[in-house]
């Protein structure tokens, strides 16, 4: 707290550029630079050339306020006002870590730290070393930095690319901020190899910033993959606490998908019963005639054909214990929809009759 005071009451500069975009600035730019010196390296303004140079200490006032009413929206104004100084000095709470982390980012994509003699060839790996020794908002800002720097593809040149080992262990590192960024950095980079990985920290990962942006790269991946495995993992996995994470993740992923309705209404539909309350079949039954009884009717030979069916496939028992998984559920279903029918599974299939048929009259 006593550092944030101190840099409010401190004057900071500001270069204006002429889209109105703002980044705070080490040393005042002149009008119509195209490169901004700040205290994290230079900003590339070469598509949006400084207009003005302002006194930050303005913004910092005005947006004082906000940060109590709405520290997540505090974030996005901060970063949209270049205030760099003033979201490094943050240590914001868990839930909202992963806004932080991002709005640094993305501060940081046009932020270049490296000396201008760094060969190309060289830029990635030169600026993995320095995430590895880097701690709290500066993970962020690099992470930003290495976006704009790698390869989107996963067949690009390796030396713009992290290597797969490294983002593995970053994506197993003690600090969730570090988990934070193996993740971003997988979805950049495509790394498809990475989903078991993935869906395990989607699940399992104790804290929620490594655990959303495990889930978004999951879905930015595998969409409709990685809906089928947090609606497995709602149904199947061993802890409550597991159980709900599935279903925030279908909530937060799942907008738009009729199916992941359903699910959700399938599993109210189980909860509280001490037996299986409804089942979901995933696969295919095939009928084969397997053989023939000859029967001699009015010197006719008639063939009466033996008939079997075969199952191919899986069926799951869906039931849910414990209030907390069924209080999820159906705050998933609320935030899915935007409806409130009530609180019973009945309300539920009532209300998706009515508004999802193609879902209700399927299985």
């Amino acid at each position: 707290m006593l550092s944030l005071l101190l840099i409010l009451s401190a004057g900071q500069q500001v270069a204006v550029l002429d889209s109105g975009a703002r980044i705070e600035c080490s040393r005042a730019p002149k009008i119509g630079a195209r490169r901004v010196e700040t205290a994290h390296g230079q900003y590339d303004a070469g598509r949006d050339p400084v207009a003005e140079v302002v006194d930050g200490a303005a913004d910092r006032e005005a947006l004082a306020p906000l940060r109590e009413l709405d520290y997540g929206a505090w974030l996005r104004r901060s970063a949209e006002r270049g205030q760099l100084s003033l979201l490094l000095a943050e240590d914001p709470p868990a839930a909202e870590r992963g806004a932080w982390l991002a709005a640094l980012a993305g501060l940081g994509r046009q932020l270049d730290p490296l000396p201008p003699d760094t060969p190309s060839d060289e830029r990635v790996a030169e600026l993995w070393k320095r995430l590895e020794k880097a701690g709290d908002g500066g993970l962020g800002l690099l992470c930003g930095r290495l976006e704009a720097e790698i390869s989107e593809s996963s067949s690009g040149s390796p030396d713009r690319r992290v290597g797969l080992v490294d983002l593995r262990h970053a994506l197993r590192s003690r600090d969730p901020d570090r988990r934070w960024v193996g993740a971003r950095l997988a979805l950049r980079q495509h790394e498809e190899s990475m989903s078991h990985a993935l869906l395990e920290a989607s699940l399992e990962d104790e804290h929620p910033a490594a655990r959303a942006a495990a889930a978004a790269t999951l879905h930015g991946l595998k969409p409709e993959s990685s809906l089928g495995w947090w609606t497995l993992g709602m149904w199947r996995e061993g802890s409550s606490a597991a159980r709900v994470r599935a279903v925030e993740n279908l909530a937060a992923h799942g907008g738009g998908n009729p199916y992941v309705v359903k699910a959700l209404v399938m599993t109210l539909s189980a909860a509280g019963r001490q037996s299986p309350g409804s089942y979901a079949f995933f696969g295919r039954q095939i009928t084969v005639v397997m053989d023939f009884d000859v029967e001699v009717a009015l010197g006719a030979a008639i063939a009466d054909p033996q008939v079997s069916v075969l199952t191919e496939g899986a069926v799951l028992a869906v039931r849910v214990l414990g209030a907390s998984v069924t209080t999820a559920v159906r705050g998933a279903l609320q935030q899915l929809t935007g409806a409130d029918p009530g609180p019973g599974a009945e309300d539920w299939r009532a209300w998706m009759k009515q508004n999802l048929p193609e879902a209700a009259q399927e299985g």
